[in-house]
């Protein structure tokens, strides 16, 4: 029996994609992130400083863990496709920004996680 079984690169690639994606989009959820907090009657410029750097951290933990994941996926698929479907969890939370990006990012780190989990090894 072979022991070398192989694994699609497909969610390899898209987590790649998702966190080059996902960088930018962090600084752009922070910023729309402080520009809408500045825009309610009552915000002081702590809140929006805070509201900004919450999600720009969310963000860039996100990006972060999908290009970990993406680039240690093939030792482990299905921790890393658990850890990708995490990231795709935290760059959901930063489209409450109404950010483009983010839901690219997202959708990416989502499908590629359910695909490491769910594929089953070529033989």
């Amino acid at each position: 029996m072979n022991e070398n079984k192989q694994i699609s690169n497909v969610p390899m690639i898209m987590g790649i994609i998702g966190g080059v994606i996902g960088l930018p989009a962090a600084i752009c959820s922070g910023a729309c992130a402080a520009g809408m907090s500045s825009l309610a009657d009552n915000s002081t410029e702590q809140v929006t400083n805070d509201a900004g750097n919450t999600f720009m951290w969310l963000g860039l933990i996100a990006a972060i863990l999908g290009l970990t994941c993406a680039f240690l996926y093939k030792k482990n698929p299905k921790l890393w496709g658990a850890i990708m479907l995490f990231a795709g969890v935290l760059s959901g939370i930063t489209l409450i920004t109404f950010n483009f990006l983010s839901l690219i990012e997202c959708v990416l780190f989502l499908i590629g996680g359910l695909l490491a989990l769910f594929q089953k090894k070529l033989s």
